[in-house]
């Protein structure tokens, strides 16, 4: 009988990620899988061949739309749906399309799908796009374009509509991009398509895609530029995408004022998009404008029923607002409020280490580690395994020892050695005076990130133990451990970056005795280091300590953070007169931080700082409502 629906894939050396995607399809009840295989050197094809006999070789010759094309040949579906190895589906989803395909009676021959890109190893963060993928099988359609191909028929053009199928696409996470070295690949080939294609703009979008990719900011949006100026139509499916990655390309040249034009432009083109509302909260919180980053979050999440067309970020609509607002309150010290929004966060994300672990600093404030403990277990907000292990060593590193200990004894079925390094980095923390451990916990916790120098260095000082000692001095850290503990002399100093991050986490783990002897190191460092080691001590809690070394630092090396701490401690003792001069300070060296000229306008300089406030923030609400 013949099949209604062919998946073709086209393949080469992947046989890490092949086994999912063919699972998928057989679980969705494909009947008939076609792979092309483009010159495989590892087992994708002895993989591809145990879940179909339709296996067949193809000669790679640069250009995707003639191997999808060659694949559909082999193909007696009614309809073929073009599939990447690095992608699946959800049975249920796919059975959904189906039918919904089925109900058109034929009058559609092109449908596009939705294909959710996972950025992230636990799906934190993903970006979507639309891209046509499905199309009868009936000679008149066919893949154009040596790479992003797209369907179009022998006229050119198809009949399209949105399918309601989803594909999960993996193959942008970093380890699998690395390991493919699409990159290389995919530049050869644009190169190649620029200069022969005479409508250049589909091209440039992709090429600036590729450079976006190899960090080449300025180049990739000089890329993007060129696409957008020589787009056909407004409304073409990659341009939304393009005026994002414009945005994004500014935002990360500084070059905010034009981003923040841009975004008024793309507003208008797609309003029911939230990409573009949300890089206008993320440029406004990055200038400091917590008020007015707020407000634009807020309206987000107010009016979420509006943004039904996401450009990329789908997170953009619900789960990042929610996270923003709750970085927001944290940081102006309203932890409830903070907390809530994380919460909310965390109900559109359920896999989220990050936000996971900020519920617990929050609640780590006002409550005890058995209440915390209670909290995530009775709510289940840690899922599997490999959730825990993250979230176990991100609260270690905030010092919850404690926490992380009962948090460990809930594993189901994890690694012993990746266990017991956990244990012995919590039982360090909380200051067990008996620390034994074997040697490969150890290196496991070494090799899988547990412990970093600084936890060495503070396990060392604790035990005196000749492995921790051995393990420090066949490192590239043997410098470190000479400086702190030894009078061996050493051709390579230690870094100030080093000694700070030694000195925070011995302030964090609560180790008063190795803080007390880092401290005395304090002075063979050249003085610009006072204000970074006043930025410790401030941050933890420890704000006399902090004071005392801003007093001592000078003034041209107090960090931005140095003098919002300060400019705190002065209001919090209503020492008023002299916060004014060091805002005014403040202003005069970091012109584009919104918090010193919102501090400045609060104690009642009003006139004039509104008036050089509007110099740099013309379009904020908040001086708006307060000059």
């Amino acid at each position: 009988m013949k099949p209604y629906l062919s998946a073709c894939l086209i393949v080469k050396n992947e046989e890490d990620i092949l086994p999912r995607c063919l699972n998928s399809l057989k679980n969705s009840g494909v009947e008939e899988i076609i792979v092309v295989d483009t010159g495989s050197e590892d087992k994708t094809k002895e993989i591809a061949k145990k879940f179909t006999d339709k296996v067949y070789d193809f000669r790679w010759t640069n250009n995707f739309a003639e191997a999808r094309n060659f694949a559909a040949t082999y193909a007696t579906g009614e309809w073929v749906l073009a599939i990447d190895a690095d992608e699946c589906m959800d049975p249920e989803n796919f059975k959904v399309a189906l039918e919904e395909i089925k109900s058109n009676n034929n009058e559609l021959s092109v449908y596009a799908v939705e294909i959710v890109n996972f950025l992230d190893e636990f799906g934190e963060n993903s970006a979507v796009n639309k891209m046509a993928r499905i199309y009868r099988n009936d000679g008149k359609s066919y893949f154009d374009g040596a790479l992003h191909e797209q369907i179009v028929n022998d006229q050119g053009t198809s009949q399209l509509a949105l399918s309601q199928l989803k594909l999960y696409h993996y193959g942008y996470l970093p380890n699998v991009v690395k390991k493919q070295n699409k990159r290389k690949r995919n530049m050869d080939i644009i190169k190649n398509v620029l200069q022969s294609e005479k409508d250049k703009s589909f091209s440039y979008f992709n090429y600036g895609q590729e450079l976006r990719a190899l960090n080449k900011t300025e180049e990739a949006l000089n890329a993007f530029v060129e696409a957008f100026k020589n787009k056909s139509n407004i409304y073409n499916d990659w341009v939304g995408k393009c005026l994002f990655y414009i945005v994004e390309s500014l935002v990360e040249l500084k070059r905010n004022k034009e981003a923040l034009e841009i975004i008024e432009d793309a507003e208008r083109i797609f309003p029911n998009a939230p990409d573009f509302p949300f890089w206008k909260g993320e440029i406004y919180l990055k200038q400091k404008r917590f008020d007015d980053a707020r407000d634009v979050y807020s309206s987000l999440l107010r009016n979420s029923d509006r943004y039904t067309d996401v450009i990329f970020y789908v997170e953009s609509k619900e789960m990042l607002p929610h996270v923003r607002i709750g970085e927001i309150y944290s940081s102006e010290g309203e932890n409830h409020k903070a907390l809530e929004h994380y919460v909310k966060a965390l109900n559109s994300s359920r896999v989220s280490v990050k936000i996971i672990t900020q519920i617990i600093l929050l609640l780590s404030k006002n409550h005890s580690p058995k209440e915390i403990y209670d909290f995530v277990s009775i709510r289940q907000i840690i899922r599997n395994d490999r959730i825990r292990t993250e979230v176990i060593k991100l609260v270690l590193n905030l010092g919850l020892g404690e926490l992380a200990i009962l948090i460990i004894n809930d594993f189901e079925d994890q690694e012993q050695l990746i266990v017991e390094a956990l244990q012995l980095k919590g039982r360090m923390i909380v200051g067990e005076e008996k620390l034994d451990f074997t040697t490969e916990s150890l290196m496991y916790g070494i090799q899988e990130e547990v412990f970093h120098v600084a936890d060495l260095c503070i396990l060392y000082e604790e035990t005196r133990d000749m492995r921790i000692r051995k393990v420090l001095e066949h490192s590239k850290y043997a410098h470190v451990f000479y400086y702190l503990f030894s009078s061996e002399k050493t051709t390579k100093k230690i870094s100030q970056f080093e000694f700070i991050s030694i000195l925070e986490k011995t302030v964090c783990f609560y180790k008063p005795d190795f803080s007390e002897r880092l401290i005395s190191f304090v002075s063979t460092f050249p003085k610009e280091i006072n204000a970074k080691v006043a930025d410790v001590f401030y941050s933890h809690g420890y704000e006399e300590i902090g004071m005392g070394f801003y007093d001592l630092a000078e003034e041209n090396h107090v960090t931005k953070q140095g003098y919002v701490n300060v400019i705190d401690w002065l209001i919090s003792r209503n020492e008023v007169d002299e916060a004014r001069v060091i805002i005014l300070k403040a202003i005069k060296k970091f012109k584009t931080d919104f918090r010193f000229y919102k501090y400045g306008i609060e104690l009642g300089n009003n006139k004039e700082l509104v008036l050089e406030a509007f110099k740099y923030f013309p379009d904020s609400n908040w001086l708006k409502n307060n000059q």
